[in-house]
């Protein structure tokens, strides 16, 4: 609610708005290019549709971040908000997807990802705005808005531009498609004057690790080592560095196999001597991304890409406004299901008819499948 409040708010929106400009958002963007029949629903008939798990607790962190840069909140109220969110979502019976094996894997290392960043998250210093609405003219009758979750402000008018995530890390064949949201907000700042230093993610479900350590198990020499892990994997993946560390500083093995123990089953390093836990420095992931001419018009293309098609298509002919595939091609060229997203994070996985004419087939050929055997 609170971004919607500053959207009617704003008059520089306002004037857009009245003038009859077209104006999207790189999230208006993305849901044209991804499935066609959810944006007519969205954006034509202004159906709501059910958020999932992710966007309600996602959208949580998010307020709270805002609100302790603000400071308005401090940071020891981020867990119980937190957890407290959590509660509604199993009252609301919002689930978190199941595992591949029908478990709740999913959702429990998502916890401690975000249990984990709420006790270690400390307010940075320096000087910081949130929420803070740009726009940006592709043209004079086109235009993009959007809302930076942070801003950095430096010396001789230069600024560092934060998106806080909360997802999974980005795969090297998703990010540019990620990576023009920041594109665009870094456009739109330069645009007012200021100079771009840095346009980053703040990956909250993971942290950078650096120690000296072996780069290969049967290495003699050892060397600084910079690792990124999420948060509920540290302890696992440094497991047969630790132990080593400890065993070279004294330890016996039984001290060390305990110690080890209960710092696996805490999924921190916290409950290890100090002078093993200063072997391991863990800050925030912070996952910088380039801003380069190339870049800037390729964000720039897309954009007016999805507007063009957007304002091209019948808004009064459904069957224009094509849902997203349910199926993907393997490189073998074999078909096979592809529905993770529509069944269990698109807005509309409750009410699409065309996903629920797909699941019941689906489930047809599934069960006739089973029968031959």
């Amino acid at each position: 609610m609170g971004i919607i409040a500053k959207r009617e708010l704003d008059e520089r929106l306002n004037v857009l708005y009245r003038s009859g400009k077209k104006v999207y958002s790189f999230s208006k963007a993305s849901t044209i290019h991804d499935c066609l029949y959810s944006a007519y629903l969205t954006y034509i008939k202004n159906c709501k549709g059910t958020s999932n798990c992710y966007s309600i607790m996602g959208t949580k962190v998010h307020d709270m971040l805002q609100a302790i840069m603000d400071g308005k909140a401090t940071e020891k109220e981020l867990l119980p908000a937190l957890n407290s969110e959590l509660d509604d979502l199993k009252m609301l019976n919002i689930n978190f997807p199941k595992d591949r094996n029908g478990g709740d894997s999913i959702r429990e290392k998502w916890i401690v990802d975000m249990t984990n960043f709420c006790n270690t998250f400390k307010k940075p210093e320096g000087k910081f705005e949130t929420e803070q609405l740009v726009i940006y003219p592709l043209s004079d009758e086109r235009y993009i808005q959007g809302y930076v979750d942070l801003i950095q402000y430096h010396s001789d008018n230069e600024i560092s531009i934060y998106d806080w995530k909360t997802s999974s890390q980005f795969s090297t064949k998703d990010l540019k498609e990620h990576g023009r949201q920041l594109v665009l907000y870094a456009m739109a700042k330069e645009n007012e004057g200021y100079k771009v230093r840095n346009i980053a993610w703040v990956m909250l479900k993971y942290v950078t690790v650096k120690f000296i350590g072996k780069t290969r198990k049967n290495s003699k020499k050892e060397t600084e080592q910079i690792k990124v892990i999420e948060r509920c994997k540290v302890v696992d993946e440094l497991s047969s560095m630790i132990y080593d560390k400890m065993l070279s500083l004294g330890y016996d093995e039984v001290d060390a196999e305990c110690y080890l123990f209960q710092a696996k089953k805490n999924k921190t390093l916290d409950s290890l001597p100090e002078d093993i836990k200063k072997q391991f420095i863990i800050s925030p992931y912070i996952r910088y991304y380039n801003y380069t001419p190339e870049l800037k018009q390729d964000a720039i293309d897309y954009m007016n890409q999805q507007a063009d098609i957007f304002e091209n298509l019948n808004k009064t002919n459904e069957t224009e406004w094509r849902h997203k595939s349910f199926t993907k091609s393997l490189k073998s060229g074999k078909e096979v299901d592809d529905t993770f997203f529509c069944n269990n994070l698109c807005n509309f996985k409750n009410s699409c008819k065309y996903l629920k004419t797909y699941n019941d087939l689906k489930s047809i050929d599934d069960m006739n499948g089973a029968n031959l055997f």
